[in-house]
């Protein structure tokens, strides 16, 4: 009872503990334990709220974490110890985690129960998800490598792209390319290897820190910033390739695929435009600025004329297809003849040379069609999103939860740093959509001063008193968890009609409109009751007029 009264109602640990169901670790962790041999265990569930603790409050050491939570009472109350009981023995944890949790998915179990929770309670959209990585320092130093012979992994849309470039070449006439025997040896390349983490990689990327990382690829959904995937690679493997993998992900935890997907400019390219489309995904990614540098002209002062299939140069002649090469890139040349007497032929190619080259993707259309859609107003207002999204969710994991470094070594235990990470920040989620709306009894009665409908069409019989407080959508009929707050364009995305994105600008000018005159209101009964005093420069100004 003592220990009940020091932790404060509005804790974060009181809300995540009411808005969670912990229950669930029993049942994960019921086959790895024996009923009838051995001593009586520590309850896994002790075991993981301490791991809760740590990781929502950066505490990255195990030891530090246990006289964290023996001298902070509200750590040993949500971790279901009383007053005097001591918190168990960091290698407690160390032990369990090398014997008992290291040969299975516990982490992701994890974290695929806290999404569902967050699923159920209405926190997660799915139409619109961001997806971006970020560099993990390793626990490995910089110094300490080798160079080593590693095999190329094939890329994962590779058979796709060969059967596309075989369909070019018989449409042009020309014979497919040898298949490669399996006898032939896989293609290798020389990387530098760690000698402490040899499962991390060496990063290479102008504006990044050098060193070996892990690349953390996480997926966020745009309604509540929820995190709905993670996957661990090593920092020297491009942020393109696990798309495919990505999205199988999504698909096994949403149980369906969104309807948009916001990338950054690093995305830009056609392979993975064309796995997006191919999803039923519409790609938003960013633009990348031409950054031709040379002499001669750049493939962006030739234009693509789909109807022909040719590309016209600057003088209005045409470059016709000729051939696909083996990466998937059709090649249009220009005719030598036409070339010859050009007046702008040294601006165009070297004097080496007697025609002009451009190359086209054989999944160009699809990178075409998502800079168009991307240019659109929807288009450009869901890229805007992103950084409210993505960049904010990697700044708190790496600001308040430790994951700027790594906290062991091995990408199984990155992957559970990962997904123990993103586990807490969907806690803290689902713990602020539980707030008790004195915030919003506040807005409707300022807004009441100016304005006689209310500011969201929500139905008040949807209110009821608890711990779970929750509204109905007159519209829609759905559960809605987030307050009408008029100051805030993030949320209230589709959980209220009318909404408060800036997509919405005449309702949001209405809101603004009811807020100023609530403001109004608000200080002409101050000015009433509460009448100016004259600062201290103008006494003498007004003891000189009189």
């Amino acid at each position: 009872m003592i220990l009940e009264q020091l932790v404060p109602q509005d804790h974060l640990l009181r809300k995540i503990d009411r808005s969670i169901d912990f229950s669930f670790i029993r049942r994960l962790y019921a086959p790895l334990y024996s009923a009838n041999l051995g001593r009586p265990a520590i309850e896994p569930e002790v075991l993981f709220r301490m791991l809760f603790v740590g990781y929502l409050y950066g505490i990255r050491s195990e030891r530090r974490l246990e006289e964290e939570i023996n001298y902070n009472m509200a750590y040993k109350w949500f971790c279901g110890l009383s007053l005097t009981e001591k918190a168990p023995d960091a290698t407690t944890l160390s032990v369990n985690r090398k014997r008992r949790f290291r040969d299975n998915d516990i982490p992701e179990q994890i974290f695929n129960e806290i999404l569902r929770q967050a699923m159920e309670k209405g926190l997660v959209g799915g139409t619109i998800l961001y997806t971006d990585s970020t560099h993990v320092k390793a626990k490995a130093n910089k110094h300490k490598k080798m160079t080593v012979v590693v095999e190329r992994t094939p890329k994962a849309y590779l058979e796709e792209l060969d059967e596309a470039i075989e369909r070019d070449r018989k449409e042009l006439g020309k014979k497919p390319f040898d298949k490669k025997d399996d006898d032939d040896p896989p293609p290798t390349r020389e990387v530098q290897q760690s000698k402490s983490d040899p499962e991390s990689g060496q990063l290479h990327k102008e504006g990044k820190p050098d060193g070996f990382h892990y690349s953390e690829h996480r997926t966020v959904d745009s309604k509540h910033n929820i995190v709905v995937n993670v996957r661990i690679t090593p920092a020297n493997v491009n942020d393109v390739e696990p798309i495919a993998e990505i999205l199988k992900d999504i698909d096994k935890r949403l149980g369906k695929q969104p309807k948009y997907m916001g990338l950054d400019a690093g995305y830009h390219n056609a392979p993975v435009c064309h796995q997006l489309a191919a999803a039923g995904i519409q790609p938003v990614v960013g633009y990348r600025r031409h950054t031709h540098k040379g002499d001669y002209f750049g493939k962006y002062r030739f234009t693509y004329d789909p109807i022909k299939n040719v590309y016209l140069c600057p003088q209005g002649h045409e470059l016709t297809w000729r051939t696909t090469n083996r990466e998937g890139y059709r090649e249009y040349w220009s005719e030598p003849k036409t070339c010859r007497d050009c007046p702008r032929r040294a601006k165009c190619f070297s004097a080496k040379s007697s025609r002009r080259q451009v190359t086209r993707h054989v999944w160009q259309d699809a990178l075409e069609q998502a800079d168009a859609f991307t240019k659109t107003s929807s288009g450009k207002r869901i890229y805007a999103w992103r950084k409210e999204t993505m960049e904010r969710s990697f700044s708190e994991a790496k600001e308040l939860h430790g994951l700027r470094y790594a906290r062991m070594l091995g990408i199984r235990n990155m992957y559970e740093q990962s997904f123990l990470t993103a586990a807490v920040q969907n806690m803290k989620r689902i713990a602020r959509a539980f707030r008790f709306p004195f915030s919003l009894l506040i807005l409707c009665i300022g807004a009441a001063f100016g304005r006689k409908q209310p500011l969201c069409r929500r139905s008040a019989p949807g209110f009821r008193q608890g711990q779970n407080v929750f509204w109905k959508n007159s519209v829609t009929g759905s559960n809605c968890n987030q307050y009408c707050n008029p100051c805030c364009n993030r949320y209230c995305s589709s959980c209220c009609s009318p909404c408060c994105r800036p997509c919405c600008a005449g309702i949001r000018r209405r809101c603004c409109t009811a807020r100023r005159a609530g403001r109004e209101a608000a200080r002409k009964i101050h000015r009433t009751h509460f009448p100016r005093i004259p600062r201290r420069a103008e006494w003498g100004r007004s003891r000189r007029r009189g």
